[in-house]
Parts: C-alpha cells; sequence; structure tokens
C-alpha cells in the first residue's frame, strides 16, 4: 500500500510539472525525460526506506544478540595484561631503589590479578631493604604477614635488613616470628644473626644466641665457626663465666681441630684446671717481621724466659739461686748471671747430671741431686761448698712465674693463606686471565706469596690475674716498676703487636687485651700495627 502511494505521489508531481510547464515546452522528448525523473525518485525513496528499516531493527535488538563481526574487532583490539612482564619490571625498580615506581607497579599487577603471590610482596620487601627504610620494611611485613603471604624468604630478607642495620634486638625478633609463623630458624639465620652481633662485639649477646642454636638442634657450618673466632679473637673487658663459655666451646667442639686459627683466648680456657699449678694461666703471643720477633725473643731470655718447657727441660735447666741470694738462670750450657753476664759450662756425665764450670776464676764440678731443703725442687753441689737451689717458680722480674715456656719464632701460615687468598682475589679483578700463565704456574707462584709475619709464644702461670688488679697488689714487672711484664715488652718494641689472654678457673674469670706500644688497642688497630688480614 505504501508503494501505491508512492506511485499516485510521484504521478501527480509529474502531471502538475507538465501542466506548469510553457506550451513550447511541449514535446515527446520532454515527456520522456519527466517520466525518468518520475522513475529516478520513486527509487531513491524505496533505498531510503530500506536502510531507514534496517537501522531501526538494529537498534531495537538486545546486547547480547550484537554481531559477532561487530564485536571481534574491539576485543582483539585490547591488549590482555602480562604478568611475568610486570613482575620483571617489579624487580628492576627494586633493584634501582626506586620505591615509589616499585609500589606503583606493584598496584598495578594487585589490581589486575585475582591474587598476588609471595614472590611479589617479597620483592617490595626487598626494596625498602635495598633503600636502607628499615621501618618501612617492618611495616610491608606486617602488611605480608595480614595477606598470609609470608613465607621463609620473606623472613630472610628482613633479618639480613636489620642485621645490616645493627638492629640485633629486632632481629631477634624475628626468630620468634618465624616460629608463631610455623617456620623453624635455619643455620643460615643463626649464621646471620651471630655474624652481626661479633661485628658489634656484643659478646653476650652472642653467647645467649650459640645456647639458642645448640637448644634448636642445628648444626654449625664453617661459618658459624669462623665467626665463633672472630667473636672470641675480638672479646674484651668479658663479663661472663669462664664455666659458660668453656661449656660453649664444648658444644661446639671449638678445638684446634675444628679451627684454622684456634682463637688464643680459647686455647687458655681449654686448659684443665688440674694442670695449673697456679691460679692463673697466661699466654702471651708476640706478632711482628722475623727480626722483630727474635729481638723480642732476645729480651725474654734476658730476663729468664726459657725455650724448654719444665717437663722436657734437662737437669741443669733453670733458675737457681746461690747462697749469696743472687738468681742464675741455666739452659742447655748457656749460664746467666742477672741478664748481664754469661758463660758456658761443660757437662762431665752422659746423664747430664755433672757439670764443669768456671766459678770465681777456677774450674768447679757441680753435681744435681734431690733438694734437702724445704719448698726447693732440686739442689746443685759444688766442689767449692756453694749450693744452688731451684724452686718451683721462676723468679722474673719482681715476680715468681710458674711453669713457664716459651716457642720458637715461627711463620704465621694463616696469615699467609689469607695474603694469599688476598692476592688472587686482587689479580683476578685485574685481568679475567690473572697473571697469562697456565692454572698450575699461579697456583705455585701464588705459594709464595705471604704476610712475611712470624710470631713467639710465651705461657706461663702466676698469681696475678689483671682483671681484679688493684693499687695494692704486686705486678710481674720486668725493669719499669709501674708496669706489668706485658706493657714493658710492648714498650721495649713498639713495632710488635703483643696478645695477652688469661683464665683463672678459681675466680671463673678470663681475659684478653691487645698492646701496641705499651697502650691497650681494639682488634683492629692491632691488626693494623701487625698488618695482618682476616680470613675471608
Amino acid at each position: 500500500m505504501m508503494l501505491t502511494s508512492v506511485l499516485a505521489a510521484a504521478a501527480i508531481a509529474t502531471g502538475a510539472i507538465v501542466v506548469m510547464a510553457p506550451s513550447r515546452f511541449w514535446s515527446v522528448r520532454y515527456i520522456c525525460s519527466d517520466i525518468g525523473l518520475f522513475f529516478v525518485s520513486i527509487a531513491a525513496y524505496y533505498g531510503c526506506s530500506v536502510i531507514m528499516e534496517r537501522r531501526r531493527k538494529s537498534m531495537s535488538r538486545p546486547c547480547k544478540e550484537v554481531d559477532a563481526k561487530i564485536v571481534q574487532p574491539e576485543t582483539e583490539s585490547k591488549p590482555q595484561f602480562d604478568i611475568g612482564e610486570h613482575v620483571a619490571l617489579l624487580q628492576k625498580h627494586s633493584s634501582e631503589r626506586n620505591i615509589g615506581q616499585t609500589m606503583r607497579t606493584f598496584r598495578s599487577i594487585q589490581q589486575s590479578t585475582c591474587c598476588v603471590s609471595s614472590q611479589v610482596y617479597n620483592i617490595v620487601l626487598q626494596a625498602f631493604i635495598n633503600c636502607g627504610n628499615v621501618y618501612g620494611a617492618e611495616d610491608w611485613m606486617d602488611t605480608i604477614v595480614e595477606a598470609k603471604k609470608a613465607d621463609e624468604a620473606s623472613f630472610n630478607i628482613l633479618l639480613k635488613g636489620l642485621v645490616e642495620a645493627q638492629a640485633l634486638e629486632k632481629g631477634r625478633d624475628v626468630l620468634d616470628q618465624m616460629r608463631r609463623a610455623g617456620i623453624q630458624p635455619s643455620i643460615a639465620n643463626f649464621d646471620d644473626l651471630l655474624a652481626g652481633c661479633a661485628r658489634a662485639k656484643c659478646f653476650t649477646e652472642s653467647l645467649s644466641l650459640l645456647d639458642e642454636m645448640h637448644a634448636a638442634g642445628v648444626q654449625p657450618t664453617s661459618l658459624t665457626l669462623h665467626t665463633i673466632e672472630k667473636l672470641l679473637d675480638d672479646s674484651r673487658n668479658i663479663d661472663q663465666s669462664l664455666r659458660r663459655i668453656r661449656q660453649i666451646m664444648r658444644r661446639f667442639k671449638i678445638e684446634a681441630n675444628t679451627l684454622a686459627n684456634l682463637p688464643r683466648l680459647a686455647a687458655v680456657i681449654s686448659q684443665p684446671a688440674d694442670s695449673m699449678s697456679a691460679p692463673c694461666a697466661h699466654e702471651l703471643q708476640v706478632t711482628g717481621s722475623l727480626p722483630q720477633i727474635k729481638a723480642v725473643q732476645r729480651t725474654l731470655k734476658q730476663h729468664g724466659f726459657l725455650d724448654s718447657t719444665e717437663k722436657d727441660a734437662r737437669p741443669f735447666d733453670g733458675h737457681w739461686e746461690t747462697d749469696d741470694g743472687l738468681t742464675v738462670i741455666i739452659e742447655g750450657k748457656v749460664v746467666r748471671w742477672g741478664g748481664q753476664h754469661a758463660s758456658r759450662l761443660r757437662f762431665t756425665g752422659e746423664d747430664r747430671r755433672a757439670c764443669m764450670l768456671t766459678l770465681y776464676g777456677k774450674p768447679t764440678k757441680g753435681l744435681t741431686s734431690p733438694a734437702i731443703e724445704t719448698q726447693a725442687t732440686k739442689q746443685l753441689r759444688w766442689d767449692n761448698g756453694d749450693t744452688w737451689h731451684s724452686y718451683d717458680g721462676r723468679a722474673i722480674g719482681q715476680d715468681v712465674l710458674f711453669s713457664q715456656s716459651m716457642t720458637k719464632p715461627s711463620r704465621d701460615k694463616v696469615q699467609d693463606k689469607a695474603q694469599r687468598a688476598r692476592s688472587s682475589a686482587m689479580l683476578k679483578c685485574v685481568s679475567k686471565e690473572a697473571l697469562g700463565l697456565p692454572i698450575i704456574l699461579e697456583d705455585l707462584i701464588t705459594q709464595f706469596l705471604g704476610g712475611e709475619l712470624f710470631y713467639v709464644r710465651v705461657q706461663f702461670q702466676s698469681k696475678w690475674n689483671p682483671s681484679r688488679v688493684s693499687d695494692d697488689d704486686e705486678l710481674p714487672c720486668l725493669q719499669d716498676a709501674d708496669a706489668d711484664i706485658c706493657s714493658s715488652l710492648s714498650h721495649r718494641h713498639p713495632c710488635v703487636g703483643l696478645r695477652h689472654c688469661w683464665a683463672e678457673p678459681g675466680a671463673d674469670q678470663c681475659g684478653q687485651r691487645t698492646l701496641v706500644n705499651g697502650e691497650e688497642v681494639d682488634e683492629d688497630s692491632f691488626r693494623r700495627q701487625i698488618r695482618a688480614v682476616r680470613s675471608a
């Protein structure tokens, strides 16, 4: 019906145009053009109608019925979220210490994924640690715990950061948090915290941590033993009982076969109490170049120290007191009077109990025998009627020392090894090919590298305890009445370093000090003085 109406309207419009046209335009050609115009208008109207009808139907159709051909291009043009790419970007910002970009990337990951992994949380935690923001790291750790994403790696990261910031008490709290979270601290966690205590020279806290390690049943590693070695070497003004330290040493088997360089304090503490003839055991270790050490040894001999130990001494070796009250020192074939005069004796028997010595300008025979006088250990009778007595102890300076022994100058092999390791590391830093030689030849060459450090050790026992010296106590002195043996020796040889360790089981005390030029210094200054390096 609509088409009929259209045709009628078109016919009327065409007829009107023909009638209104002037008569001079009436012809067959004009009539044909009018009829063509009539049909063109009909076709145009029909096409417009069809287009409008299709548009109306498309607008009235539901959304779920939208043609897939129209929706598909929009879906393909929208980019998908790449979680791996964003995690890599997060790590990059964290390593660059860019906390702002790190947090923005984390929020982007959090908004685009339904579940954020523990790895992503830990990367953000590491970013706070890298920036040195310990408080921010602690707050973020609370966020991780609330999100139930805390794992062993989270606690490890936080613990390392707290140790680096020397927040050792908070580090101990992290161990408690791990246990509450159902995670048992590993030996690596204890090693990190123990190393921090050793660097801070917190001796008491370190012993408590070692007790906790033993209670947890974790097995120590080489790093643990190395840290204990450093802890004992750096300890000063020890306020802990000797029994507790000795107990910890037994638990961790701190012996000469477990450590490359047994700390001298540990060596003194390890001495059994029943083998001591005096209340307090001492050890002096003097370190320096070989000429300096030989000079120190000559000084010690001048004041009465002997090379041989008590059990290895010959019958004549020891300190003798003459009838005139003069102290005579015999070692081997050398006889010294007061450190200023010396002579030589000659053995006349195979058992070396008889000898010949020039006394008062005349050759005189002497013979050792058991002592008759009270408190003497042995006696030496001479043909001229003189009798010398040896007592249990050595009168050195103004004090009596017991069970004294002194080693020969020895090369510090531990320092040689540390120097070789440092030299090899420096060569690798300079060139990837080091010396440019075969590995076998390089190893042979580096074996000759070293620190040129030597040491001599002196052990003795006495009643002197530096931990509780008062003004009324008499110090064991060499020459200066105001300085003890160690200070006097250090003053006389300022180029060497002297380590003095002592232990008194009866008083349950032990201690250690290091001296340079007669003054007490810390471990770092002591090592700089002797140019020693610490093993890695």
